[in-house]
C-alpha cells in the first residue's frame, strides 16, 4: 500500500500530461498552418491542412514550444518536491507518536532551511525523524545508486538555471524522461521508506 503522499503526486503528474499534450496541440495547429499558407486556397491540397492536425506532429521548433517544455520541466521537480515534503510529514508524524508533544514541529525543525530535494537534503531530512540513509540504495534495472544521484542532481540544477532565466533548451523528450525518473524514484523511495519504517515500529506504516 503506498503513501497518501504517493497518491498525492501522480494525481499531480497529471499537470505534466496536460502539458504535454498542448506541446502537441501547438505543434499540429503550427504545421496545419503552414500546409494551409502553402496550399494557397486551392481545394485539392486541403488533405494536406486535414493531415497535419491529425498526425504526429514530432519534434516542434524550439521558438513554438520551448516555454511549455521548460514549465513541465520545472512543474516536474516542484511535484517531486512536494513528494518528498509530505512523505517526510507524513512519515514523521508516525514515527514521532508517543516519542514527541508536537510531531509537527519536530518535523518542521529538522526540515533543512534549503529544501531542494538535493541526495544529502533528502537524506538529512529523513534521519530527523530516525529513518537514515534513505537515497543510499534506491537503484532499479539500468539505472544503478550513483546514477540515480546523478541524474536527480544534473535535473535539479538544469531546474535552477531554469528558474534564475536561463533559457536551457530542453526538447519534449527530456521531459518525458523527467516524468518517468520522478514516477520512478518516488516511488522507489515511498517502499524504501516503509521498508525501514517497518524495522522500527514493527509493522508497516501504511
Amino acid at each position: 500500500m503506498p503513501s497518501k503522499a504517493l497518491g498525492n503526486l501522480t494525481e499531480r503528474l497529471a499537470d505534466i500530461d496536460q502539458l504535454l499534450n498542448a506541446h502537441t496541440a501547438i505543434t499540429k495547429f503550427k504545421r496545419a498552418e503552414q500546409a494551409a499558407t502553402q496550399a494557397g486556397g486551392q481545394l485539392a491540397q486541403v488533405a494536406q491542412v486535414i493531415h497535419a492536425l491529425v498526425s504526429n506532429p514530432g519534434a516542434g521548433k524550439p521558438r513554438e514550444v520551448d516555454a511549455i517544455n521548460r514549465a513541465a520541466f520545472v512543474l516536474s521537480l516542484a511535484h517531486f518536491q512536494g513528494f518528498v515534503d509530505e512523505l517526510h510529514a507524513e512519515l514523521g508524524t508516525i514515527m514521532l507518536k508517543g516519542k514527541a508533544a508536537d510531531p509537527a514541529a519536530v518535523i518542521k525543525l529538522v526540515k533543512p532551511a534549503r529544501s531542494n530535494p538535493h541526495v544529502n537534503i533528502i537524506n538529512q531530512m529523513f534521519a530527523g525523524i530516525g529513518v537514515y540513509e534513505l537515497m543510499e540504495s534506491i537503484r532499479w534495472q539500468r539505472c544503478d545508486n550513483k546514477t540515480v544521484k546523478t541524474r536527480l542532481t544534473n535535473y535539479l540544477e538544469t531546474r535552477n538555471k531554469i528558474a534564475h532565466g536561463s533559457k536551457e533548451a530542453i526538447r519534449k523528450s527530456k521531459v518525458v524522461q523527467l516524468k518517468q525518473f520522478v514516477e520512478i524514484l518516488a516511488d522507489k523511495l515511498d517502499e524504501k521508506a516503509a521498508t525501514k519504517a517497518r524495522l522500527i515500529l514493527g509493522k508497516a506504516p501504511w
